[in-house]
Order: C-alpha cells, then sequence, then structure tokens
C-alpha cells in the first residue's frame, strides 16, 4: 500500500501492517464464498489486532488513527469483497454518529465495542423508503423511559448477525415537524430486543457470504439511553455521518480496483493467444493503463478527503465527489478487468466478477450516484458562489462587442424607470439570450431592494420588462422587445462584423 506523505507515523506503519495481515484472510474469504458460509473467524482475527478501532479515539480503545486510519484498513481488507463491506459497516454503524452527538455514557458504553470489532449494521431503507430518507415510516413511541418501535428495515447489511443497529425512526407526523426535518430520531438497537426479528433474508448479488436482509420490529423497546441526540434530531445526526460513511466506501471501492488490477495483469502476463501473451496486446495495454489511472486516483482523491476529515474541514463535496468517480471507476474497473482476462474472469475462480457485484452495490447503496451528484450540484452553488458570480461585461468602445469588465460600475444614487430599462437594455447587448439578476442590477444602483422591485413591477405592468419569479421574490428581468424600442433606436442595438459590407445585407 503506497504511502503519502502527509500520513503519520503511525498510520504508516499501521498501513503495513494491515496490509501484510488481509493478505494472510484472503484465502478464508475465498472458501466461505464457496460454502456461502458467514466468515465469523475473519471478523474474530481482525478484532483481535484491534483493526476495526482505527478511527475510533484512543480515549476509547481505538487506534485513533481517525478516517485515514479507518480508510487504510477499509482498503486493505477490501481485498475480500464481502467481508471488507462488513468491516465498513462496523465502523460506520454509529461511530460518528456517537461520536458528534452521543453523551459521554453512550461514548464510554459503545465506542469501545466498536474498536473491539463488534459487527454492526446501518438501518436506514425501508421497504417503501430508499433515497428519500426522510419518508421514513418506521415509528417510535416514547413511553415512559423506552421507546416502542415498529416497522421493516430492507437491504439491512449483516442481517441477523449484527450486534448493533444504527437506526433511524419517525417520531413525529407533524407538518412543521416533517418540513424542518425534526421528525426523525436516531437509536442504537441492540442484538436480542424482544420484537426485533429477520422477516427475510435476500438473495442478491455480492453477498455470497455475508447476510442482507429485511428487519422487522414489532414493538421494540429500546431504552432512552440508546437514543442517539435529542428527540427530532435524527436527520441531523444521520447526515452527520453521511460524509464519513462515503469517504469510507471510497476507501472500499479503492480496494476493490486494486484488487482487480492485481488480477489482471499476472493472468494476461501468462495467458497465451495467438503466439503471445495477451499482455501485449495494445487493446490490453489500454485497458490496464485505464486500471492503473483509476486506481492511482481513487487513492488520492480517498485519501485527501479523509485527511480533510482528519483536520475538521467540511468535506461534503469532496466525498461526494470521490464516491461519484471511485464507485463508478470501479465498477468500470472489474469490466476491463475481466475484458483483459476473458472467460476465466466470468468464474468464481476468480474474485473480479465478485468484485464486478459488488461495486454495482455501491452505485447504488450509501447514497446512489443520482443522490450524490445533487449533493455536489447544491453544495458547489452555494460553496462556490463567488466562483459562479456572473462576471461583468461592457461593449467595447472601438469594436462595439462584449469584453469583460475591468472593475466595478459606478452605482447610481436614484433610481427610475428610465434608467433601469436602459440598463436592461444594454444587458441585452452584452447578453442577448439571458436575464439580468436583481443582483447583478444592484451593481449599478445604491438603492433599497424594495425599491428597485417596485420599479421593476411598474415597468412589467407597462409590459416593458418581463419579470421571473421564485419563491424568494423577483429574480431576474429583461427588457421585452417595446421595452428595448422604448430604450433606445434601432440603430443602437445595431454590428456587424468589419468584413460584412453594405451590399451584403439588407
Amino acid at each position: 500500500m503506497e504511502h503519502f506523505p502527509w500520513w503519520t507515523h503511525e498510520q504508516k506503519k499501521f498501513a503495513d501492517e494491515v496490509e501484510l495481515f488481509a493478505e494472510e484472510l484472503v484465502p478464508r474469504d475465498a472458501e466461505t464464498r464457496w460454502t456461502r458460509e458467514f466468515p465469523r473467524d475473519i471478523f474474530q482475527k481482525i478484532s483481535e489486532r484491534g483493526y476495526s478501532g482505527a478511527g475510533v479515539p484512543k480515549e476509547y480503545g481505538g487506534l485513533g488513527l481517525g478516517a485515514t486510519g479507518a480508510c487504510i484498513a477499509c482498503e486493505a481488507f477490501n481485498r475480500m469483497p464481502g467481508p471488507g463491506r462488513t468491516v465498513v459497516g462496523n465502523m460506520l454503524g454509529g461511530l460518528r454518529q456517537i461520536v458528534e452527538y452521543g453523551t459521554q455514557e453512550q461514548k464510554e458504553r459503545f465506542l469501545p465495542r466498536i474498536a473491539k470489532g463488534e459487527t454492526g449494521a446501518i438501518v436506514i431503507t425501508e421497504p417503501f423508503v430508499g433515497t428519500d430518507a426522510a419518508a421514513i415510516e418506521t415509528s417510535a413511541r416514547l413511553e415512559g423511559d423506552v421507546y416502542v418501535l415498529n416497522g421493516k428495515k430492507r437491504f439491512i447489511v449483516a442481517a441477523g448477525v449484527a450486534d448493533r443497529h444504527m437506526l433511524y425512526a419517525r417520531t413525529s407526523n407533524s407538518p412543521d415537524d416533517i418540513r424542518a426535518h425534526k421528525h426523525l430520531t436516531a437509536f442504537i438497537v441492540e442484538k436480542g430486543a424482544p420484537g426485533l426479528t429477520v422477516e427475510k433474508i435476500n438473495e442478491i448479488i455480492g453477498f455470497d457470504n455475508i447476510q442482507n436482509g429485511v428487519l422487522n420490529f414489532e414493538n421494540v423497546p429500546v431504552p432512552a439511553a440508546n437514543r442517539i441526540g435529542k428527540e427530532g434530531e435524527g436527520w441531523r445526526v444521520m447526515t452527520a455521518g453521511l460524509n464519513f460513511e462515503r469517504t469510507l466506501i471510497c476507501a472500499q471501492a479503492t480496494g476493490w480496483a486494486t484488487e482487480a488490477l492485481r488480477n489482471a495483469v499476472p493472468f494476461a502476463q501468462r495467458r497465451i493467444q495467438f503466439g503471445r501473451p495477451t499482455i501485449d496486446i495494445p487493446e490490453n495495454q489500454f485497458k490496464i493503463a485505464n486500471l492503473v489511472s483509476k486506481v492511482k486516483i481513487a487513492r488520492i482523491l480517498t485519501y485527501y478527503t479523509a485527511h480533510l476529515w482528519d483536520l475538521g474541514w467540511d468535506i461534503t463535496l469532496e466525498s461526494n465527489v470521490a464516491k461519484v468517480y471511485i464507485c463508478e471507476g470501479a465498477l468500470q474497473a472489474s469490466l476491463d478487468a475481466m475484458q483483459v482476462m476473458g472467460g476465466d474472469a466470468l468464474t468464481p475462480f476468480y474474485p473480479v466478477e465478485e468484485i464486478m457485484k459488488v461495486s454495482k452495490i455501491e452505485n447504488i447503496a450509501g447514497g446512489t450516484m443520482e443522490a450524490c451528484r445533487l449533493v455536489i450540484f447544491r453544495t458547489a452553488v452555494r460553496q462556490w458562489a463567488d466562483e459562479f458570480k456572473m462576471r461583468r461585461r461592457v461593449i467595447h468602445e472601438k469594436l462595439g462587442v462584449p469584453v469583460p469588465a475591468a472593475s466595478l460600475p459606478e452605482k447610481q444614487k436614484q433610481i427610475d424607470e428610465e434608467k433601469v430599462l436602459g440598463l436592461l437594455a444594454e444587458d441585452y447587448r452584452v447578453n442577448p439570450g439571458l436575464h439580468m439578476s436583481t443582483g447583478d442590477m444592484r451593481e449599478y444602483f445604491d438603492v433599497e431592494t424594495a425599491r428597485l422591485e417596485e420599479v421593476l413591477l411598474t415597468l412589467e405592468n407597462k409590459g416593458l420588462v418581463k419579470l421571473y419569479r421564485s419563491k424568494k421574490g423577483i429574480e431576474l428581468a429583461k427588457a421585452t422587445y417595446d421595452g428595448l424600442d422604448k430604450a433606445h433606436p434601432a440603430e443602437y442595438y445595431r454590428w456587424y462584423p468589419s468584413w460584412i459590407t453594405k451590399d451584403r445585407i439588407f
């Protein structure tokens, strides 16, 4: 495992140790994929080393290696596609939620158990609820010092074997609470709770030796002491763990892509077709080059994002960008490796077909690619607002064409219909296909927003301006054709390139 220069000595040492240890576990993982056996012994060995506590603070029995250490463990253990996903699930099963929202008593009670490798599960998805997690229907009703849970949870990794479930349930049906996302509450539900049963174990791709199923909650009592955060804070608790979750998923998928590359290259070096090793075929070399590129970029994205997390930065944008690129890249990497290896890669004799299946899962689980892209869009528009600001352009005095302006306009203290219409007419010359935002217009007038809107409404009533409104009010404006005529004669808007002669126009 290549080290990064910003890793601490402790993280580098951990990477070397965990990589060698994972190598020892790979044969057992391959065996359990054939027998469909849940590999408890693999998790026991990982627990004995304390490696599942990589991201748990030292004061709670963990290794204190941060998100970076957790990613190192995830990448290494995902040489085993199934067990690796459960290792990730253990780290995600409430770790960040407890660290950020748990009481001191809860941290002391749960974090050492995570550090020791207790199997955890994330319990969000329901039969009628997937990406739209705010629509959760499983309910929690407070009775004294106990919440009573009723409902179902679907597509739960480690269903039936998990000891700890990070679950979200509805505690309010108030329309106001729902609008404010204050209708959900987070809980840790422990194995053995009365009324908690496994309704179904799914046959699903990528789960040959790891269980996935449906959980049923029938009047399940959960102590109020197991509520994470306050009642109604479930949405905040859930989203607090998402960026961490997606970063670990990136490390997981990076491990898969790397394993696909590890198999494709030596296979092609030994497969003879047309009198030469297939690695000598240029098309295979191109595919391997693509695999190398995906692995290299995936590792940089993953560990840069983890490093920012460890520094305390907001990684909303980075973690979602990384998940989209790396999870889609891992799926493509598995397909490229299959193409290089040919028919053998389609059999379970090699791990590539398993990598293809689990990679497809992570294009849906942990945030669909579409959901992640929506987060990327919204976050980028907010965080990069200055970058997306419309740059002012003006008409060049000699050329008569729009060019970037070197300075801001001098703001006018007075505003009237003529001045606003003149500004919109000038904007038509500069940006003929666009509306002008009220924010852009305020760069020209030193007046209150209400006064600007008053003038715009008057112009609209006269048919000289067309307005676009949103929930925030008037946002965009443009002059109508009548407005352009009112502001200036037709000659004002006329322009031709220098090479156009009079005999070529009418």
